[in-house]
């Protein structure tokens, strides 16, 4: 029985990587949505898929988990932590030399990683994402081999994208090949080299993305009509302008109809920028539990962090696992190339503490309620359980219903050309989530009173 086709897609844990169609396309397909996002479907006529795909989607128990990987590509010359996975080495910081650090996300550190691996010979071509123009995605994997056309690229896509291309063009083009992934998708790599010989030969490095969670395409449409430009009319978006003055996670979101540019504005002033509301979120992500990429052999994320977010420009938390990436990121480091601090695994872990809550506690809460009224759910390295207050079951809980909410309510707004008729679905959940108890709420008013008067004083 293929448990792809028997629970992975009736239960909606599909995340969209491809990887099943790229494997078996005479059972399986990829499809964009209404909804805006990449869902595999079987073929017309299909009814008794093959298992081999089951052995690569990172949604089924038919697969190594990423502490199963991490032994396997890290065990023998890193050391492991807690929600960190194995590591090498840890760090803070950003690029110092040309532009990196302005033109790409937090402290520019992965564009910078993907172009040097270019210049010096590391492999032949790099796979990331960037901007379609006159598509109807708005970003999708392209591949280069110039290290001028990879600072060109996207900075961080809030959107759907799917490795369907991109193992094809590995397969069709030899050459040694690095990849941006977020974890779920470096999960599905890993397992795919295993069965599949080209890949394996390949694919000589993934560059793993920290990552909060996947948006449906609705969350772009959804920022950029709140900026004048309508669903139907968007053609472009950037996601994380740099605002001077700002924060560092006052992210300035601009959108195109492809001959004005709206914006920016911060993602803050913008209804559904609060990312642990969890709006138009792939219902596949609240069942991950990998944060920090722990299959890719570099992970690179936002530093999150009090002493780093102040600002503007950004600053990016590494987390290196293979020794020749590592090579290359301390000379150049030596060099002055680069401004990066190691650190404990402690301090990554706190940048995305959020994050991880919600995939360690959250996601035990999650599984425990989907088991209790008798679903299917996929084995995680999370223990199923309700060991929470009640304040953190309902916060847990109003998130699912925003997730599923969101995305419906959305679409009936489009529908009615009405955006507040999204606010007001949703405003009764985000209450739940903002709901303190009183001793809270008098206790912070009292803390903000006291501080006044001190500063009178």
């Amino acid at each position: 029985m293929s448990q792809i086709s028997e629970r992975v897609l009736p239960g909606g844990y599909c995340i969209g990587c491809g990887a099943c169609s790229y494997l078996d396309d005479a059972a399986y397909k990829l499809d964009w949505t209404s909804e805006g996002t990449y869902q595999a479907t079987l073929q017309a006529g299909q009814h008794n898929p093959s298992e081999l795909a089951d052995q690569v989607c990172p949604f089924t128990n038919k697969i190594e988990n990423e502490d199963e990987i991490g032994e396997r590509l890290f065990g023998g010359f890193a050391e492991k932590a807690r929600h960190v996975g194995y590591f090498r080495g840890c760090y803070v910081g950003h690029v110092e030399e040309e532009d990196h650090r302005s033109l790409g996300s937090s402290g520019g550190v992965g564009r910078w990683l993907l172009a040097e691996l270019l210049k010096v010979g590391a492999v032949d071509y790099v796979i990331q994402v960037e901007p379609q123009d006159g598509s109807d995605t708005l970003f999708s994997y392209a591949c280069f081999n110039d290290p001028a056309q990879v600072r060109a690229a996207a900075k961080s896509a809030y959107y759907p994208v799917t490795l369907a291309g991109a193992l094809e063009r590995i397969r069709s083009v030899p050459g040694r090949y690095a990849i941006t992934a977020i974890p779920c998708f470096a999960k599905t790599l890993r397992n795919l080299a295993k069965v599949d010989s080209v890949i394996d030969e390949r694919l000589s490095l993934v560059i793993g993305i920290i990552c909060g969670h996947l948006k449906t395409a609705s969350f772009a449409e959804a920022l950029a009509w709140q900026l004048g430009v309508e669903p139907n009319r968007l053609k472009g978006i950037d996601f994380r302008g740099k605002i001077e003055g700002k924060k560092a996670n006052d992210k300035g979101v601009t959108a195109s109809d492809g001959t004005h540019l709206a914006g920016p504005i911060s993602s803050k002033q913008l209804f559904g920028g609060n990312w642990g509301w969890n709006l138009f979120k792939y219902k596949a992500c609240d069942y991950c539990d990998d944060v920090l990429a722990e299959t890719a052999d570099v992970a690179i994320g936002d530093a999150w962090l009090p002493e780093y977010v102040n600002d503007h420009r950004g600053s990016s938390v590494v987390v290196i696992r293979d020794p020749g990436v590592q090579r290359i990121v301390e000379r150049a480091n030596a060099a002055g190339r680069l401004d990066l601090t190691e650190v404990a695994p402690e301090v990554i872990v706190k940048s995305q503490m959020g994050g991880i809550r919600h995939r360690t506690e959250g996601l035990a809460l999650r599984l425990s309620d989907d088991i209790a009224v008798g679903k299917w759910v996929p084995t995680k390295r999370v223990e199923p359980g309700v060991n929470l207050t009640r304040r953190r079951k309902r916060m847990y809980r109003a998130r699912v219903a925003l997730r599923d909410v969101s995305i419906k309510a959305y679409q009936e707004a489009k529908e009615r050309r009405d955006f507040a008729h999204l606010e007001r679905a949703v405003q009764p959940y985000i209450k739940q989530l903002d709901d303190r108890p009183v001793w809270r709420v008098v206790g912070g008013a009292l803390y903000r009173y006291f501080l006044k008067t001190v500063k009178k004083a």
